[in-house]
């Protein structure tokens, strides 16, 4: 499948091989805070930035924002390391109570007693292994959320299901991902509704997709504008009507008019419709070009 851009669209779901694997890996620790929250934490207690954790831990960016995001843990070797740097224990950094039981599993620690009995050689070929395999990894994760994320522009001005803001050629103030499924691949822009007109199908402060047009069919809901501003509709035989039956829809004066901005495509779904900030932030790394193209576009530099 793909975008309107040409661009494959997948959608990410976890493999239950790698999955059970990564249970297994860590059934034997004991119920803990993640290590996600701990290295997130105790960064920022220590004022330092993704960027400069990353080149003292002699790794990339992208490793770290994926530790903070619970997608990998650190290496065990890296761990006294990267507790050293952050200044806190073993047990800060799996959120253990001092006291309780060892947080490296079994199978970890038999990995660590033979990396300590190969050569320094065997443990330079080693280390270049498991950093050439978490770079793959981290460049196939990359490459999924690249594939899979769709750009959308954001409406400046709410839609009003009730009183409209003040409305001026189609506002744009930023420039959003959101993961592509079957509703919303012909999406061209996002916009917030405010009110209550058009309860129950919308509710106040949720997000809806828009494909921009300036015609639509009887009973397609849209987003128009008239003089008091712009307004998330039903269209009727005899024009945009709300469908709250408490709360009809008016213009404010005799020579204002109804214009068509856009089709409704269905509701923003924050909850896989929206990217978290570890994969926002690796967007924002990967499609630089195209949000600095559509910032200048729009004026928003």
């Amino acid at each position: 499948m793909t975008d309107r851009k040409g661009n494959r669209i997948l959608q990410i779901h976890p493999s239950p091989d790698a999955s059970s694997q990564a249970d297994s890996a860590y059934e034997a620790f004991p119920e803990k805070i993640p290590m996600a929250e701990q290295i997130r934490k105790y960064r920022k207690a220590a004022k330092l930035s993704q960027q400069h954790l990353a080149e003292q831990m002699h790794v990339t960016r992208n490793s770290v924002i994926n530790w903070e995001a619970g997608k990998y843990r650190p290496d065990a070797d890296l761990f006294p390391k990267l507790c050293q740097i952050l200044g806190i224990t073993l047990n800060d950094l799996f959120g253990l109570q001092p006291g309780t039981t060892d947080p490296v599993s079994a199978h970890e620690q038999e990995l660590i007693r033979q990396y300590r009995r190969i050569s320094p050689v065997g443990q330079r070929i080693v280390d270049r292994m498991i950093g050439s395999i978490l770079e793959e990894e981290i460049r196939e994760k990359n490459r999924q959320i690249d594939d899979a994320a769709l750009g959308v522009a954001v409406i400046a001005t709410k839609a009003a299901a009730g009183d409209g803001s003040w409305y001026s050629d189609i506002p744009v103030e930023d420039y959003r991902f959101v993961f592509a499924n079957g509703r919303n691949e012909k999406a061209d822009a996002i916009i917030q509704v405010r009110g209550d007109s058009m309860l129950p199908v919308y509710r106040e402060d949720e997000w809806v997709y828009v494909q921009y047009t300036d015609a639509a069919d009887v009973g397609e809901d849209v987003i128009c504008s008239s003089r008091a501003g712009m307004h998330i509709k039903r269209m009727g035989a005899e024009g945009p009507y709300s469908v709250n039956r408490n709360a009809p829809f008016t213009l404010t004066a005799e020579d204002d008019h109804v214009r068509i901005v856009g089709r409704v495509l269905g509701i923003v779904d924050p909850t896989t419709d929206l990217p978290d900030a570890a994969d926002a932030d690796i967007l924002a790394e990967l499609r630089r070009d195209e949000i600095s193209a559509f910032r200048k576009a729009h004026g928003l530099d």
